[in-house]
Formats: C-alpha cells, sequence, structure tokens
C-alpha cells in the first residue's frame, strides 16, 4: 500500500483532534472550597439576614463552577436577591418611571429550561391576559415591565411562551386585582405609572 505521508499526518490529527476535543469542552474550573462556603451560606440563610457585604461576591459567582448539589439552590438565591434589588431601585425612582437606558429584551427573556429556577427562586405564573391587564393600568410596555420589575419571559422556538413575575414585585398584586374588585392597588402606597 502506497499511502500519502501528508494524507497520513491530516488523519492522524484529525484522530487526536477528536480524541482530545471532550477533554477541551469540560466544566468550568472548580470553585475553591471558600467559594463553596460562601454558596452554602446564602442558600441556608434567609436573605433579610444576610450580611450585606457578601451579597456583591455572591452575585458575581458562577454557579457552574460549584458542585451539582449546590448549583441549582444558589442559582435560585441569585435570582432572588436580583429581583429584591431591582425592586428596591425602582421603589427609588418614585411615581414616574422613565424608560431604562440600554435595558433591552434580552435582559429578561430567558429559555423555558431556567423556570424551575426562577420558581425556586419566587418566581410565580402570570397570564397573558394578566399582563395586558397590568400594561393597561399602568401605561407600561412589556419592556418597561421587564426593565423596571421583574417580569420575566420564558421562550423557546415553536413553543408558546411563559410569563412569570417575582411574588414581591408590587404589579403581582395587579395580577391579582385583574380577576376582580378587589379595592383599589397602588404600588409603594402611591399611583406608579410608565412615562413615554
Amino acid at each position: 500500500m502506497n499511502y500519502n505521508n501528508g494524507a497520513m499526518r491530516n488523519l492522524l490529527a484529525l484522530l487526536l483532534l477528536i480524541a482530545v476535543a471532550p477533554l477541551c469542552a469540560a466544566d468550568p474550573v472548580a470553585a475553591d472550597s471558600s467559594t463553596v462556603r460562601l454558596a452554602d451560606y446564602f442558600i441556608k440563610t434567609p436573605i433579610n439576614e444576610a450580611d450585606p457585604k457578601l451579597v456583591s461576591p455572591f452575585l458575581a459567582l458562577d454557579v457552574q463552577t460549584l458542585p451539582k448539589r449546590l448549583r441549582e439552590k444558589a442559582l435560585a438565591k441569585q435570582l432572588a436577591i436580583q429581583a429584591l434589588l431591582k425592586l428596591h431601585d425602582t421603589k427609588k425612582k418614585g411615581n414616574w418611571l422613565q424608560p431604562v437606558g440600554g435595558c433591552t429584551a434580552e435582559s429578561f427573556v430567558k429559555p423555558l429550561k431556567d423556570i424551575p429556577a426562577y420558581a425556586m427562586a419566587g418566581y410565580v405564573p402570570l397570564t397573558e391576559e394578566e399582563l395586558k391587564y397590568i400594561m393597561d393600568k399602568t401605561h407600561c410596555t412589556e419592556l418597561d415591565l421587564g426593565c423596571q420589575f421583574t417580569f420575566t419571559i420564558f421562550f423557546d422556538k415553536k413553543k408558546p411562551r411563559r410569563l412569570m413575575l417575582h411574588q414581591n414585585d408590587p404589579i403581582d398584586a395587579l395580577a391579582a386585582e385583574s380577576h376582580g374588585p378587589h379595592g383599589q392597588t397602588n404600588f409603594f402606597g402611591t399611583g406608579l405609572t410608565c412615562q413615554h
């Protein structure tokens, strides 16, 4: 048999690449013990009792580096903290909310596979009818609701979208109100509206 040396080398290089590829696609570097302790601390500690100095390092933590048993719980706690921080920042803005610069739908549109983590973080389902009622009542667009509040859209191609809000989001009260008259609902004790 007469083989072309160049073709043989190319074949060997290809086989070597195929053999090494799974090693290159390995999981991210495992978290060190202090990072694991930080995640464990936040998983076990109620948010209102957590050390505020540790919030930023915890939110910066890549949950994919944690042991598998901690990943989902740590992600859920990160989502819950982020929701509370977003609501706090929105509340400080007062009654008239202006559009948030630089915020796009990509920041609150997530894949359907993320729903369990959001549910664990305290997010509750929202129907399209409830969303329409909220938008009519507040004059907010979906972009306003996603950028200013915890409104989140879960979507995958060829599947219907699903909507969620954090249970502590004040616009969740409007979702409940949409099912019938329950008195006047005012955000944060005032009539909050989005301005365009």
